[in-house]
């Protein structure tokens, strides 16, 4: 009930046993770092889309990382890719390092519209270099390679 009347600095100075004037000075820190992160991002964001050479796969693909491809109509990755004319995997590619980018220090941010979660990507990988796959992708590597007979 405390929580719906108290005023922000009051929570923090109760929480952290200081004074409502250090619970300020906090709160003031505390958004001042939070503006920083932003605009490192901001810049970080800026950064890769110039030197991007496909601007509309990375733009939806920044688009899905923020979760907002549902605003598009569109219902999969496979479904954007497919309109832009790249692959899937390429796409969900892009996604994980905008989300990457996005999350900047703060592992918090995990919008997962269209994708798998932060922690399902060691799950991934874990499937991805095992030995039957690997397997796999060796013998498809050389059924490549007789059918442009290079082996």
């Amino acid at each position: 009930m405390a929580a719906l009347i108290d005023k922000e600095e009051e929570i923090i100075a109760d929480e952290f046993g200081v004074t409502i004037r250090q619970a300020l000075q906090i709160i003031a820190y505390a958004e001042k770092q939070c503006r920083r992160t932003q605009a490192e991002i901001i810049a970080s964001v800026i950064g890769v889309l110039i030197r991007s050479k496909n601007i509309p796969v990375m733009v939806h693909a920044l688009a899905i990382a923020f979760g907002l491809d549902e605003l598009n109509g569109a219902h999969s990755q496979a479904e954007i890719a497919k309109k832009l004319g790249v692959t899937r995997a390429l796409l969900s590619h892009y996604v994980v390092g905008w989300r990457d980018i996005l999350e900047g220090n703060v592992a918090a941010f995990d919008c997962t519209t269209f994708r798998k979660k932060n922690e399902t990507r060691q799950t991934y990988k874990k499937v991805a270099t095992n030995n039957v796959v690997q397997a796999k992708k060796r013998k498809y590597e050389h059924a490549s390679k007789l059918q442009t007979g290079q082996g």
